[in-house]
């Protein structure tokens, strides 16, 4: 999976230690996929198939795939690490697996062919109210919100009654100053209007998260796991 989740430096390598292993990560890599014309099809059998693999191998590497729910059509992979470190050692734990088994490379190189477009940004956690108290295994949806600010200024931050946020700071993938603002979603059928404290939001969108195309911790896992590990038709 080397080439698609680290295309620029972007996961969750063994070296992620955090106390709740569901919650927002201190480091965010995110890998945004657009898709060829009559090639989604493909790219989500591959994804399917490198998520099932990678949950047999018991790999160390881990990610939420978002799928559009509004706006353009475009997948997401979030992708958790706790530090830099853990960014670089990526590698490392990634290529014996890819070595024993090169049906991965296989699928990766599929999965290539199949988009028009991909751009990973890194990006590191602010501080917000409430966000360690955030649970990401019991979202359903994530709602993103790409802000602009002006170099200079203070991070924005969400005022109104929209519910805790997590808010980062774009370390590279963006022109800058940029942050992304996710909001857990347990459902969408009362997404409330969004206040920023400080910029411009220039995008936001909505997406649902797919367990069958994501590959996460056991730990992560059975903080929900009746979402996370029964087929879909049985939720």
């Amino acid at each position: 999976m080397l080439s698609v989740r680290l295309l620029i430096i972007v996961a969750c390598a063994s070296t992620c230690s955090s106390a709740q292993p569901a919650a927002p990560p201190k480091i965010l890599a995110l890998v945004r996929q657009q898709f060829k014309s009559g090639q989604a099809h493909t790219r989500e059998r591959l994804e399917r198939a490198t998520s099932a693999a990678y949950n047999r191998l018991d790999i160390p590497f881990y990610w939420m795939e978002l799928e559009a729910f509004t706006g353009t059509p475009e997948a997401l992979l979030f992708e958790p690490f706790d530090s830099f470190e853990a960014v670089e050692k990526t590698g490392a734990i990634l290529g014996p697996f890819e070595k024993a088994h090169p049906e991965l490379a296989r699928w990766e190189a599929g999965i290539n062919d199949a988009l028009s477009s991909q751009r990973t940004i890194l990006a590191v956690r602010r501080d917000s109210p409430g966000v360690d108290g955030i649970n990401l295994a019991q979202a359903r949806f994530l709602r993103m919100l790409v802000v602009r600010t002006d170099p200079g200024d203070a991070p924005p931050a969400i005022d109104g009654p929209a519910g805790p946020a997590i808010i980062y700071d774009v370390n590279s993938g963006m022109e800058g100053p940029a942050f992304l603002i996710f909001l857990p979603l347990a459902t969408v059928s009362d997404i409330p209007p969004v206040h920023i404290t400080v910029g411009t939001i220039v995008e936001d969108s909505v997406y649902a998260i797919v367990p069958e195309m994501s590959h996460i911790s056991r730990a992560f896992a059975q903080q929900d796991q009746t979402f996370w590990t029964k087929p879909p038709d049985q939720r």
